[in-house]
């Protein structure tokens, strides 16, 4: 995980005291509330969903172009006109297209669905699809999840005298298609009050302007409405907060075949649902046969009444995410091994990693997965013979859309928004590509935004109770925008590290003032665990109960660690400079003499490592910090005295793996004052 700048919320006690006050609520959830910027009664209530069994959902007439999609569907319907509802491979797009495709069927219309394939076809309307559907008597085609960008599709599907209706959620760009209805919360000059919608949100809006009640509308579809609006990651307040409570609510005693056998499969039979399940068991099950094959099955399982079929649909969907992470962790080898062999592509600004035949379904997770380990912007790319495409991934403060859209000459199409993008390439132009974007980010941003890890608050670990953990749960579903409380600890000593499940997790035992307490820091084993018994710690946790034999206990998780006396700006800065310096861009006097080691700083690095490291580089530099020596200049030291042949250093940004040099494998070491780093920075030996 990067190294990230902890942010703790200022608390405003005498407004929780009163939140708690008035709405009898734990002053730690009222903390909460106020912290994330509820404070009026409404957006508290709102919150809390005190009315949620009462309350009226916003008109779905206000949006944009409703009244046209509701009259041109009712007319496909009360004529027997063939219609087909155009969905998308992920989640969103699979339970949007389960939604409207089953309240259609529901009444009497000629009804199918169709869902393009991710290779192929890729995302949204294409010609052929749409060739395919007229040789089929479609006379209707309902989008949803897609379509607000199909300018050319639109017009070739009036050109066959085919009517299109487009529901989505995305932004519009500079032209609309010219179909019936365009209908998304977006549109310029939209009335609604709220807008963040997922595809199966604005879809849900539809079936509600089309039945005219629409929780006669969420009792049938409340479950598909929360499992598209999780999975997509939209923002879990306002109207959205809703209807995923009150899904979560059928999901928890559905009557859906092929959702109740897929959480049986999942081993969640007997456990109360949760956004948090959705997101991290459910939808990966869902996602996969979109990423893989076909989404087809997904929409068949959703809609199934046949317990065999839901069964068999299920298992198939669990094995493809199986194979899914298999296919993951072959990339996440690849990766380790190019950047074994040139890590300069992690001193970029922005990362660019390349590889062949990677799987198109999979980069955007692993995307996700780069730019949260190294803390910057990332592309992935997978080419084959000519052509490549690519996922972006990108951290608060930099704009993914903005800087592909600077790139776009190399580029033979794009998307996307602020955090999250797709490009498609030439596979002679990647490297263009890769120089293009980050010197589009050296120009834009001077100093590229830091990532940051957001915290609820400050306690004491006598406060840490499952009292405290069950007044958090107020709040949920926790998701974007309200994710799930996040509470720092400072000063903790560690008492004792055990290595649990087999040496891949840690279990600490901590103290500070007579309270001891025991946390768990998954997925780090012990040779890449660089904390000691003795140190003074910070610790960023999440409360989590668990249930043993009837008996409850407080589970504490780490999501982030770190030595008391860390100083994130100066490792940060540190770490900047050293990349700057690798990046062979030119260094000021001041520059190079931030990263110069003397002699007694080398001779001090090479003595504490020489025993060896591996672990995160803040915690070596934050040790080394004790010692006099800056990050910059220790990072130096290390480069030097590998260029030197007395230490061998695996530099892998936020992770560092330090090895001795055997004595007899010394014989070829040269003077550090030799090595090209000395002499980039002006090292002597005096």
């Amino acid at each position: 995980m990067s190294f990230r700048r902890w942010r703790i919320a200022r608390s405003d006690k005498s407004l929780s005291r009163s939140v708690a006050q008035r709405f009898g609520i734990d002053g730690f959830a009222a903390h909460l509330l106020t912290s994330r910027g509820c404070r009026s009664d409404a957006m508290i209530s709102d919150m809390l969903g005190l009315d949620d069994d009462t309350a009226e959902f916003l008109d779905p007439f206000d949006i944009i172009d409703m009244d046209k999609a509701v009259e041109r569907i009712r007319r496909a319907v009360d004529d027997f006109e063939a219609i087909a509802v155009y969905g998308d491979y992920d989640v969103d797009g699979v339970t949007s297209t389960a939604l409207l495709y089953s309240y259609l069927e529901s009444v009497g219309a000629n009804v199918m669905y169709y869902i393009p394939k991710r290779d192929g076809e890729g995302y949204g309307l294409n010609v052929r699809a749409i060739d395919e559907l007229h040789g089929r008597n479609i006379s209707l085609i309902i989008t949803v999840d897609n379509g607000i960008s199909a300018v050319s599709e639109v017009a070739h599907a009036k050109s066959l005298g085919m009517d299109v209706v487009i529901t989505d959620h995305h932004q519009e760009g500079d032209q609309l298609p010219e179909a019936v209805a365009v209908v998304n919360p977006h549109r310029r000059g939209s009335k609604c009050s709220f807008t963040e919608y997922a595809g199966v949100g604005v879809a849900f809006k539809l079936i509600c302007a089309l039945e005219g009640d629409s929780m006669a509308v969420l009792e049938n579809g409340g479950d598909l409405v929360a499992l598209g609006t999780v999975a997509d990651v939209v923002s879990l307040t306002g109207e959205n907060r809703r209807l995923v409570r009150l899904g979560l609510k059928q999901i928890n005693h559905t009557g859906r075949v092929g959702l109740s056998t897929l959480m049986e499969t999942a081993s969640l039979s007997g456990k109360e649902v949760t956004s948090t399940n959705i997101a991290f068991v459910i939808a990966p099950r869902l996602n996969a046969a979109g990423r893989l094959g076909h989404a087809s099955p997904v929409v068949e399982l959703l809609t199934t009444d046949d317990e065999e079929e839901a069964f068999s649909l299920a298992e198939e969907l669990n094995a493809m995410n199986r194979e899914r992470q298999e296919i993951e962790q072959m990339i996440d080898r690849d990766v380790s091994e190019m950047l074994s062999k040139d890590p300069s592509v992690l001193y970029d600004r922005v990362i660019v990693i390349a590889g062949e035949k990677w799987h198109g379904g999979v980069i955007g997770i692993f995307a996700s997965r780069i730019c949260e380990r190294y803390g910057k912007p990332c592309f992935i790319i997978s080419y084959e013979g000519e052509n490549a495409k690519g996922s972006g991934r990108s951290i608060e403060g930099f704009s993914l859309y903005d800087a592909i859209s600077a790139c776009s000459e190399h580029l033979t199409g794009f998307g996307g928004h602020t955090l999250a993008a797709g490009i498609n390439l030439k596979t002679s132009d990647i490297q263009s590509f890769r120089r293009a974007i980050n010197d589009y980010a050296m120009r834009k941003y001077p100093s590229m935004p830091s990532p940051e890890l957001y915290i609820d608050c400050q306690l004491p670990p006598s406060a840490l109770t499952i009292e405290l953990c069950g007044a958090a749960r107020i709040l949920e579903p926790f998701g974007a925008d309200n994710p799930v409380p996040l509470i720092a600890v400072m000063g903790l000593r560690i008492t004792d590290i055990f290595g649990a499940g087999g040496g891949k997790h840690q279990r600490l035992t901590l103290e500070r003032g007579g309270t001891i307490i025991t946390a768990m820091k998954f997925s780090t084993a012990d040779e890449n665990f660089p904390f000691r018994i003795g140190d003074i710690v910070d610790i960023a946790v999440t409360l989590d109960v668990s249930n043993y034999r009837g008996r409850e206990s407080l589970t504490l998780i780490v999501r982030d660690m770190r030595l008391s006396d860390t100083h994130f700006d100066e490792i940060n800065d540190g770490r900047r400079l050293y990349e700057k310096m690798m990046r062979g861009e030119s260094l000021s006097d001041d520059e190079s003499k931030a990263l110069r080691p003397t002699r007694d700083i080398l001779g001090t690095v090479y003595r504490f490592v020489s025993c060896g490291y591996r672990g995160e580089a803040d915690v070596l530099g934050c040790r080394m910090k004790r010692l006099g020596v800056g990050f910059g200049a220790m990072l130096c030291s290390l480069r030097i005295l590998s260029e030197g042949g007395l230490l061998s250093v695996d530099d892998k940004g936020t992770f560092i793996r330090i090895e001795a040099v055997r004595r007899g494998a010394q014989d070829g070491k040269i003077s550090p004052e030799n090595t090209p780093t000395a002499m980039r920075v002006g090292y002597k030996n005096v």
